[in-house]
């Protein structure tokens, strides 16, 4: 390990936002289209064309508040999901100087909100009393608790870390989107009359005896909150993290880690990008990703991984770590990496990653940071007796999104994969409406 490590620090946000005058001229552009099909390939399905419609008459206004029906969180979206992938893909303008730039104009509408001296707010219903808990404060449990409280529910929520927000104040790097906007939102929520509770031990803070007696419902958007390790000879010893660590240590300022100057990371996702990003731009040059199949294999965003490129980063394709070296100190050495060969699997079309004998090769590090993905937390899962698929997620009627208590029900990354911001916030808030039925119904 070096002398001066490096320490995981916070950055300043990189992107910018259009001027008023330069969003008029881009809201131009848009056709404006019946049946739009911009709408249709937005997981949210917000009016694009209609808020544009409401930009082009000047009245911003009017045009969040048509964003806002269907995605409550439009400053953060419109930094970090992949619009390009998404509507702006689906725009009919693509062949004809390029796709509306749908992400710029709805940022345009946060910061126009976010500065105004008169922030919107929705109206709130008459209450239907029914009130209704909801666990995991992140954007799937945010965006079920504002649409619970738009159909005239009282919802008090439960969060374990000591802020809301979930993988909004945890898992976004800050060259990304600010510290400012993510607060602004998440306690826009907290202006509609939800009760936030955080810090809590589910054990001891939640017993579903007594919310049966307080609550009409539990929701459970608890995410796939455990990180995934390896279990590679000698991952026991050393400076072993995880991606979600390194990200939560650039924004919370009582996690700091200490990092060496040569770090391999194993993944192939969003995470392992930003992780591999944010490490670059600290100053840290030997940062080497490893990942198992091909570039045309890695599930990660078109932006994040031409950020990543922009930053130089350094990834090593069909490769897999196989053993983690340490000195008698138990600090790490160095890694001995193996290549792979890509096959299909039977007739499936399946891609499979296999070791190739005789591969095997090192690569001098300090630090090992795995970003595999994320595993269920079955505390509350065994604590409340919840049946589980086979992919280790909780099992839901997908009609009505109840476990096999009836009582609770769960959404967004703990039932199903879901793959950006956008679509666990349109999870939420279509597992709200169902909860409404029910509610109504009894």
């Amino acid at each position: 390990m070096p002398n001066m490590p490096k320490v995981i620090k916070g950055f300043d946000e990189e992107t910018t936002t259009l001027s008023y005058p330069e969003a008029l001229e881009e809201a131009g552009r848009c056709y404006l289209c019946y049946n739009a099909p911009c709408r249709e390939a937005l997981p949210a399905k917000t009016d694009i064309a209609g808020f544009i419609a409401r930009m082009r008459s000047r009245n911003f206004r009017g045009a969040l508040r048509l964003v806002k029906e269907t995605n409550f969180f439009p400053g953060i979206t419109s930094r970090v999901s992949p619009y390009d992938q998404q509507c702006e893909e689906a725009c009919l303008r693509k062949i004809y100087g390029g796709p509306v730039r749908i992400a710029e104009l709805e940022r345009v509408l946060a910061e126009y909100d976010r500065n105004s001296k008169n922030p919107y707010l929705p109206e709130i219903p008459e209450s239907i009393d029914k009130t209704v808990a909801i666990v995991g404060s992140g954007p799937t449990g945010l965006s079920a608790a504002v649409e619970l409280v738009l159909n005239g529910c009282k919802v008090i929520m439960y969060e374990s870390a000591r802020i809301a927000g979930g993988v909004f104040t945890k898992g976004i790097p800050s060259y990304l989107i600010s510290d400012e906007v993510i607060e602004y939102e998440v306690n826009g929520v907290l202006e509609l009359g939800v009760d936030l509770v955080t810090g809590i031990n589910a054990g001891e803070s939640i017993n579903l005896v007594s919310m049966k007696r307080s609550f009409d419902a539990l929701l459970l958007a608890i995410g796939m909150g455990v990180p995934r390790k390896l279990p590679v000879q000698g991952s026991e010893k050393g400076d072993i993290f995880t991606g979600l660590e390194i990200l939560e240590s650039l924004k919370l300022k009582e996690k700091r880690l200490r990092l060496g100057e040569n770090i391999v990371i194993v993944g192939g996702g969003n995470v392992s990008l930003d992780v591999t990003a944010a490490l670059l731009k600290l100053g840290i040059d030997t940062v080497t990703l490893l990942y198992r199949r091909d570039r045309e294999h890695m599930p990660v965003f078109k932006s994040r991984y031409r950020l990543a490129e922009e930053m130089g980063v350094k990834i090593k394709f069909r490769t897999v770590l196989k053993e983690i070296i340490s000195n008698d100190q138990r600090t790490i050495t160095e890694v001995v990496c193996q290549k792979n060969e890509l096959k299909e699997k039977d007739d499936s079309q399946q891609v499979v990653a296999e070791p190739i004998e005789g591969s095997e090769f090192t690569l001098p590090a300090d630090t090992v940071i795995f970003s595999i993905g994320q595993e269920l937390d079955r505390d509350l899962v065994e604590m409340f007796d919840l049946e589980t698929t086979e992919e280790g997620r909780i099992k839901v009627d997908p009609e009505t999104n109840q476990t096999n208590d009836s009582f609770i029900f769960a959404a967004g990354s703990c039932v199903e994969r879901i793959d950006t911001l956008v679509d666990a916030i349109a999870r939420g808030q279509d597992t709200a409406r169902k909860i409404v039925r029910k509610l109504l119904e009894e």
